[in-house]
């Protein structure tokens, strides 16, 4: 359980870096980020692998770049769940996207080489 909390946290941390560098997001608290976190996680847990299923002969054809697409409309769908966040269009959603996703991996191994 901890370990979950602990994840949403740094997702939160890394979107919130990322809402920093990124024209086109806007993050109003870090409550908002949380909850950004929490809601993103169950959108992506429902509904990547379905999507991704739907698209395969897209995700084929792209050599797999299509699932950046995905991701990418799946971080504006969270936007519409959260007041305090606003994602001004795809492209700053897939940037956000990708940013987000490099910034927690590399807070989340930093962490977890330090404890």
């Amino acid at each position: 359980m901890m370990s979950l909390l602990l994840s949403f946290v740094l997702y939160a941390l890394a979107f919130m870096l990322t809402a920093k560098m990124v024209p086109g997001i806007e993050v109003r608290s870090f409550r908002s980020a949380v909850g950004f976190a929490i809601i993103f996680a169950v959108l992506d847990g429902l509904l990547f692998k379905l999507l991704a299923f739907l698209t395969l002969p897209l995700v084929i054809a792209s050599l797999g770049l299509f699932l950046l697409v995905i991701r990418a409309w799946l971080f504006m769908l969270t936007d519409k769940f959260i007041d305090g966040v606003k994602i001004e269009g795809f492209v700053s959603a897939l940037v956000g996207s990708l940013m987000t996703a490099i910034l927690n991996s590399g807070i989340t191994w930093l962490v977890h080489k330090l404890f």
